[in-house]
């Protein structure tokens, strides 16, 4: 049995980025936001724990947990947290 101790990505005041090898596991806190970016990759975020309003492109949606959503590569993208929330990102 191997056991090792999950490495941190990123941790500020919004919150917490684990890196989970190919996924990420974010943790955000209350009114904080995340990405507000774009990159050429496209991403999935798994929204298990939470509520969001998340903007991709010029749409604006409110989404609950459990919520899957794709994201395109280039398409702007932001995610406010309404909640405290979790995130798995792939």
């Amino acid at each position: 049995m191997n056991i090792e101790k999950i490495k941190i990505t990123k941790e500020d005041e919004r919150g917490i980025i684990y890196n989970c090898d190919t996924v990420g596991f974010i943790i955000r806190k209350k009114n904080t936001i995340s990405a507000d970016h774009t990159h050429n990759e496209a991403e999935t975020l798994y929204l298990v724990q939470g509520e969001a309003e998340l903007t991709v492109e010029d749409e604006v949606v409110v989404i609950k947990t459990p919520a899957k959503v794709v994201i395109g590569s280039n398409a702007y993208h932001k995610l406010v947290a309404l909640t405290d929330i979790m995130i798995v990102r792939s």
